[in-house]
């Protein structure tokens, strides 16, 4: 989309010219307000806020006493690179190290404007480049109502405001309707996984196999191909921004060959949230690419488990914690062959297996077009921020 704006009306302003830090200083205990937000509640890339605290429910730190009220505009000052600026739709107290913003004059600046003033990427690049700090980075106030931008017209303000909330609105939606379908996903998996009946092992219905392990004497040889890892398996799914190579015999390739439909599986971690994480491969990368032992490959078996039935259990094991409980360890959680193979699978015939999927396949539908949509209108937010602000400099 281009907007051809004419900027020459345009006035170049420092934010603190134009907008003001408010530190409504309150009580928790006796503000009568009931929420609070920590910086993790406030998400990134994001101006809704779906999570918050509970005063007095919840743990509070001594640090937080700044109330904020509807509509103000809260920016996370602690490494900034987060890209954390959220507009509350309620009221409550957040920590010193979130900045509570309100324009000084709404006949200057538009306070539903403001914003998106901090959510261009020309301000992320500004906030990150003057903060201070290595290990905690964050950017006190003065630097940040250093910050200068182009400020349009009051009127132009409003248009380029009602362009850029009806694509966060729209957004949003996407996002409440990915969030909707996985409540469905999830309900469905738990119907068919969760509940009493006949039982077997998983090695009895799924073809178990951990990766080879990483050597220095396979970093080089004549049979170099590509594998992966647990740094490849994400929430999002394969990660192949970062894949490496190593030699496997033409026989240990016959082995650990991914086909398209296995699951790998997060073998181990430090995290206990991470253990178990799925993503399935679908042949995103042509030729033989095998894995690690940092990884365990489901694989369906021929006449006795569908590929989608392996990846929608594999994914109900992570979800419900079944997997990091088969897991062992203290510091480094292992599932390792022998705690995956013994894990209990509810036995679903080829038939059943396939009721199942067909059902599953209407959510993860409609989870893959909405996770499309929310991906456009965040490609189509950024591109006007870029165009009515800049891009990074």
């Amino acid at each position: 989309m281009n907007l051809n704006l004419d900027k020459s009306a345009w006035k170049r302003v420092a934010l603190g010219d134009v907008a003001k830090h408010v530190t409504d200083r309150v009580d928790a205990e006796t503000s009568g307000l009931e929420r609070f937000l920590a910086g993790e509640h406030i998400p990134s890339n994001d101006l809704a806020i779906t999570q918050w605290g509970i005063i007095g429910r919840d743990p509070i730190g001594p640090m937080f006493y700044k109330r904020f009220k509807p509509g103000h505009v809260l920016y996370v000052s602690r490494r900034s690179y987060l890209r954390k600026t959220a507009v509350p739709e309620f009221e409550g107290i957040t920590g010193e190290k979130t900045f509570v913003l309100e324009s000084r004059d709404e006949s200057v600046l538009l306070q539903r404007f403001l914003p998106f003033v901090l959510s261009a990427e020309v301000f992320h690049s500004y906030a990150v480049a003057n903060s201070r700090g290595s290990v905690n980075p964050y950017i006190n106030w003065t630097e940040l109502a250093n910050y200068e931008f182009d400020l349009p017209p009051l009127d132009e303000q409003q248009c380029l405001a009602d362009l850029l909330w009806a694509v966060e609105r729209d957004r949003q939606a996407s996002v409440a309707g990915v969030a909707a379908a996985r409540v469905v996903l999830t309900q469905l998996r738990s119907d068919a996984f969760g509940t009493e009946g006949p039982c077997s092992t998983a090695d009895e219905l799924f073809d178990i196999t951990i990766g080879r392990q990483r050597s220095p004497k396979h970093e080089v040889g004549e049979h170099l191909v590509p594998y992966l890892r647990s740094a490849n398996v994400t929430f999002d799914g394969i990660d192949l921004s970062d894949v490496k190579q190593m030699n496997f015999t033409p026989d240990e390739q016959a082995k650990f060959r991914l086909e398209s439909g296995d699951v790998l599986v997060s073998e181990g971690s430090a995290s206990a949230t991470a253990v178990g994480m799925p993503a399935v491969w679908r042949g995103e990368l042509a030729g033989t690419v095998c894995f690690q032992n940092t990884l365990l490959r489901y694989r369906a078996i021929d006449g006795i488990s569908l590929p989608g039935f392996v990846e929608h259990w594999c994914s109900w094991a992570f979800e419900t914690g079944a997997f990091l409980r088969a897991s062992s360890g203290t510091n480094i959680h292992h599932i390792g062959v022998k705690g995956a193979s013994g894990m209990e699978v509810r036995r679903l015939t080829l038939e059943e297996q396939s009721r199942f999927l067909a059902r599953a396949a209407t959510a993860t539908s409609a989870i893959s077009a909405k996770s499309a949509a929310e991906r456009a209108s965040a490609r189509l937010r950024d591109q006007l921020l870029d165009e009515i602000f800049g891009g990074a400099q």
